[in-house]
């Protein structure tokens, strides 16, 4: 539950990084094009957004428009914002509008927090909760209802745990971390060798580091290491229901979209960007500020800096050429049966 914000348009456009055009308003909601409200803004990205939300009578009531910075808006309109990404203002204003209600610090008397654990004295720790022996939960954390923080794990300031989210023993967290609903972090990876009775379980002796500013989505599960760590670089957003394997590296400022995984052992670099699910085999290099379209199969190493999509994923260009002609094959089948025909 989120406590109702008010924002006057001046203050607003200097939090977003905008300016102003038009008179002093105060914004209290966030609507999408074509609706209105006397203390709403609405964010128009291009002419056809702008279209929509100048449709109704009563737009002009808006208490602000935002807008690129070379947008031409007729008149009447209401007072603008002018941005030069609409889509960072869409962000800025919702993070303005949307003030967070936290819980009080303290260790719900519910909790169970082991002798050895240490807990700052400004966290929260909610009902039902479990703080394993030598773990350590720093300034400002909160660890939600049902929550299990291992043994020996480490927190740091700022970070916050949803409800049952399970965190196995050695797990280090960074700074201002979220962790949402049902993620498990720290379980052991599917590695195993076969052996004269079947499969012997390869145990998971390595441990999982993730860095500061990182956000991992509901019911998403990171493996543990074989022997070192599972990484994942500051500033790095995991959506929902992605499965990270043992070993794997992912850089700095990585987006991976819903119901990805990442088999073991494979390399994400920098700013790495994947559509909803993409499949990443196991031991593969992605370059640097690489591209995944949606549901990419990626089976071999990408280059740094190249759009790769399809399965078995290949250079985006190639890719679309692919999908082209196949969407061509009865033609040219068509035309090869009627030469056959016209020759004999």
């Amino acid at each position: 539950m989120n406590r109702d914000v008010a924002v006057g348009t001046t203050v607003l456009a200097e939090r977003i990084g905008a300016t102003l055009e038009g008179p002093e308003r105060v914004v209290r909601r966030l609507l999408a094009p074509g609706a209105t409200a006397a203390d709403a803004i609405v964010v128009a990205g291009d002419a056809e957004s702008l279209a929509a939300a100048l449709a109704p009578p009563d737009a002009g009531s808006l208490a602000a428009l935002l807008v690129p910075l070379d947008l031409e808006v007729r008149e009447p309109h209401p007072p603008l914002l002018r941005h030069a990404d609409p889509r960072l203002a869409l962000a800025r204003i919702s993070a303005a509008l949307d003030e967070e209600v936290l819980p009080r610090p303290g260790i719900d008397p519910g909790a169970s927090v082991a002798a050895g654990a240490s807990v700052a004295e400004d966290a929260h720790v909610g009902p039902a909760a479990v703080i394993a022996s030598a773990a350590v939960v720093g300034s400002g954390c909160i660890v939600g209802a049902g929550a299990v923080v291992g043994e020996g794990c480490r927190l740091g300031d700022g970070t916050r745990l949803f409800p049952r989210v399970v965190l196995y023993p050695g797990v280090r967290i960074g700074r201002f971390v979220r962790v949402h609903a049902g993620a498990v972090i720290g379980a052991d990876g599917f590695g195993y060798a076969a052996g004269p009775a079947g499969a012997e379980k390869l145990h998971h002796l390595g441990g999982v580091v993730i860095g500061d500013h990182v956000e991992i989505g509901a019911n998403t599960c990171i493996d543990r290491g074989t022997l070192g760590d599972t990484e994942i670089g500051d500033g790095t957003k995991i959506d929902n229901l992605c499965q990270i394997g043992h070993n794997v590296r992912i850089g700095q400022h990585c987006l991976i979209a819903g119901l990805t995984g990442i088999a073991g052992s494979s390399t994400i670099g920098d700013g790495v960007l994947m559509g909803g699910g993409v499949a990443v085999t196991d031991h593969v290099r992605i370059g640097a500020g690489a591209r995944l379209a949606g549901r990419a199969g990626v089976t071999k190493d990408v280059p740094a800096g190249e759009a790769w999509g399809g399965l078995p994923a290949v250079p985006l260009r190639d890719w679309a050429r692919e999908r082209y002609l196949l969407s061509r094959l009865e033609r040219i089948w068509n035309f090869v049966r009627r030469a056959e025909k016209s020759t004999s």
